[in-house]
């Protein structure tokens, strides 16, 4: 490859992963063109997108950006996931893509919020709890008490008639 074809795609990719934040490595090797196809239709459908990066190239502006992986990282093809959605969505949606087609697609490292991830890190990433389900599972946790105590403050202002009316009732017995 010329070396000014180079340095472009150098400077573009810097600028891509300037704009993105997070992102995620993934080894694509053992992929067909249908289902390489298929999880880049997928992932864009989730506003994530695949990036197929020489690695030495990725290395050199990983480096430049300050961001070291292992070396071991580098072996093998890398996928470079990027996107509008943080890390953990991203791998979520390839965690459901891997189960549909066999765990083709292995993590092999990530960003994310400033940290390097492994690839143990980066799996873990697909077991964690994303924005939007935490979002749902603290307004629910507020929700439950909230109304437990609506139910039971219905159930007391609706037993206060009827509380009422026996008293009259007894009254009007007793001749009162």
């Amino acid at each position: 490859m010329a070396r000014r074809l180079k340095v472009m795609m150098s400077e573009q990719l810097l600028q891509r992963l300037d704009d993105a934040g997070d992102l995620l490595l993934v080894d694509f090797s053992g992929l067909n063109s249908h289902q390489d196809f298929e999880i880049r239709t997928e992932l864009r459908s989730e506003g994530l997108s695949v990036n197929v990066v020489k690695n030495s190239i990725l290395k050199r502006v990983m480096t430049d950006k300050g961001t070291e992986f292992p070396e071991e990282t580098y072996l093998g093809p890398l996928a470079l996931i990027l996107g509008d959605t943080d890390a953990i969505t991203a791998s979520k949606s390839i965690a459901t893509w891997r189960r549909k087609n066999r765990k083709k697609m292995p993590l092999k490292g990530g960003v994310f919020e400033g940290e390097i991830l492994g690839p143990a890190e980066a799996e873990k990433l697909t077991k964690m709890l994303s924005v939007e389900e935490t979002y749902a599972a603290v307004v629910s946790a507020i929700a439950g008490p909230l109304t437990g105590l609506v139910a039971i403050t219905q159930n007391l202002l609706t037993g206060i008639p009827g509380v009422l009316q026996a008293i009259a009732d007894k009254k009007i017995e007793e001749g009162e």
